[in-house]
């Protein structure tokens, strides 16, 4: 009952903040900062040694200055995430910008379905809405929240723009009865998360040994879909622009770790430019390779 209370009451308490116009939502942002920077010192620990590990060639006082800048993007992505909940059409065409629908839709007018790998960076939970100009039955994957009720917040939050939401358990079936059905669809895939620890692919990314999750080359290879990089870039407080890099036109030329090996180094590519903005306070680098799995070239 307690749980409940305390559930229904987040729930109000963030549509009510949802409410406000975004001036006032970059004024508590800035004031979660200090608590969250100064006063909780939430994670800064882990932030500073994923920083260090992956850029050893930085200066303390680069890494303590990335760090800064890191928590003050984090905050308003926490924000912006919540305005996601009151956000209508019309802040989405002024906040985050589609830049090269076409490539995409190319696709969609040669009957076929693509690929899209992305990655936490930036603000990836705008491009919900992409269903705007792209043609493609828009599917993002996501791991289910424990909490039912926030989880059916969220991702009502998500899928206002007309994208769909498949759990990372089901969407292998989601994409063979989209093929079945001969449905274009355009599917999301993210590999930077931390995968549980029976995976047995890893690479060397941000100079520090990862293991990743096969899908974002398997899935593409198996249905032969188009392999396209989303780019999200922060032009400014509140503002992103969006775009696509084709990576490859044929998936079923190249094997799965080839397929991952340019993901992993476009990744690096656009964290190295803005390190800022990439997700440091995940614990991505919580395991370590077994002796017996081998390190991918």
């Amino acid at each position: 009952m307690r749980s409940k209370i305390l559930t229904d009451t987040g729930i109000l308490f963030l549509r009510l903040i949802s409410k406000l116009p975004f001036t006032l939502i970059y004024f508590l942002s800035d004031i979660f900062y200090f608590i969250v920077f100064y006063v909780i010192k939430y994670r800064k620990d882990v932030v500073l040694q994923n920083l260090k590990n992956s850029f050893p060639e930085k200066s303390h006082q680069e890494i303590i200055i990335i760090k800064k800048k890191y928590f003050r993007h984090l905050c308003d992505l926490i924000f912006e995430s919540i305005k996601m909940l009151d956000m209508k059409d019309s802040d989405y065409e002024k906040r985050m910008l589609i830049k090269n629908p076409k490539s995409i839709n190319h696709y969609f007018d040669k009957g076929k379905s693509v690929a899209v790998l992305t990655m936490h960076y930036s603000n990836w939970e705008w491009t919900n809405c992409l269903p705007r100009k792209i043609k493609h039955r828009v599917i993002g994957v996501y791991k289910p929240l424990h909490n039912k009720k926030f989880d059916v917040l969220i991702n009502s939050s998500r899928e206002k723009q007309g994208a769909e939401l498949v759990s990372n358990s089901n969407i292998l079936r989601r994409i063979i009865r989209a093929d079945q059905k001969k449905e274009l669809i355009f599917i999301g895939l993210g590999g930077d998360q931390t995968p549980p620890s029976f995976h047995s692919l890893w690479y060397t990314f941000l100079n520090q040994e990862t293991m990743f999750y096969p899908g974002p080359a398997s899935i593409p290879k198996r249905f032969n879909y188009p392999v396209f990089f989303q780019r999200v870039e922060k032009i400014s407080r509140g503002k992103y622009v969006t775009s696509f890099d084709l990576l490859i036109e044929n998936p079923k030329d190249f094997s799965e770790k080839e397929i991952l090996k340019i993901y992993i180094q476009k990744m690096e590519e656009i964290i190295c430019k803005n390190p800022e903005f990439y997700l440091w306070s995940h614990k991505r680098w919580k395991h370590k390779r077994p002796e017996n799995v081998p390190l991918q070239n």
